[in-house]
């Protein structure tokens, strides 16, 4: 009989140990169940300095050069969403904490993009308002679990929304700009993580799709650093070569 998903971690470490000190393998479920929360809060941890080394490299820099500041607005908006989405419909914190985390720190990425963006302050007011009445809207009751959902499944094209002009910027500029190689890296990791943890505990269609669409869009920017790193790298190789032989 398969496990509740609902079960704890402790629970599920229980049950593994009990079969373990008896000299049999926890069964295939249990383990499954096991690693796949052990992954979960392993996510959220990892959330937690997800986007440091982007907000470093704009603090560092003073500039949010080749950022797209509707990316990181959509970004918001859409992990505001599936904080909602866990929060109403009493998911398991291991599966949706890092929504939270990331919200958080989007929040810190999208003060520095408009402090050394120079975005007007309607926008900004905007931003921050529909913020504060989403969050008051989901804390005092008025939204409902199905509307939530509605909300939720419609998140994809949020997501899609907010990676799509970040793509296209670097693209059409030919650079990624200030855009952290080392956070999409850990974007990408995460929706592989996602993909196996929402599999195994049962996260529904919606929520598979979600990650599925994250990882493609992920995994572009991810080759686009790469791609135009590997670019910019050869002129420099170049011209260092022609200064060792003008020397020689």
């Amino acid at each position: 009989m398969a496990p509740d998903a609902a079960l704890g971690l402790f629970d599920l470490a229980k049950a593994a140990w009990a079969s373990a000190s008896q000299g049999q393998l926890p069964e295939a479920d249990v383990l499954k169940l096991l690693i796949s929360k052990v992954l979960g809060l392993g996510i959220i941890a990892g959330a937690c300095v997800t986007k440091v080394p982007q907000i470093r490299v704009i603090a560092a820099g003073r500039s949010a050069a080749g950022l797209s500041a509707l990316a990181f607005e959509l970004e918001a908006v859409g992990l505001l969403i599936i904080s909602a989405y866990g929060y109403l419909t009493q998911l398991p914190l291991n599966t949706y904490g890092e929504a939270v985390v990331l919200w958080l720190q989007v929040l810190v990425i999208l003060a520095l993009v408009y402090k050394y963006g120079r975005v007007s302050s309607l926008r900004v007011m905007a931003v921050g308002g529909l913020m504060v009445a989403g969050i008051s809207a989901v804390l005092s009751g008025n939204i409902t679990p199905l509307q939530i959902t509605r909300a939720f499944e419609a998140n994809t094209l949020l997501l899609m929304a907010a990676r799509v002009p970040q793509i296209w910027k670097n693209f059409s500029e030919s650079s990624t700009g200030q855009l952290s190689a080392v956070t999409t890296a850990i974007n990408v990791v995460g929706c592989v993580v996602r993909l196996f943890t929402t599999a195994s505990e049962g996260g529904g269609d919606a929520m598979f799709r979600q990650y599925l669409v994250s990882l493609a869009l992920n995994g572009t920017l991810m080759a686009q650093i790469l791609w135009y790193a590997r670019r910019a790298a050869t002129p420099i190789a170049a011209a260092t070569k022609r200064s060792f032989k003008k020397k020689a």
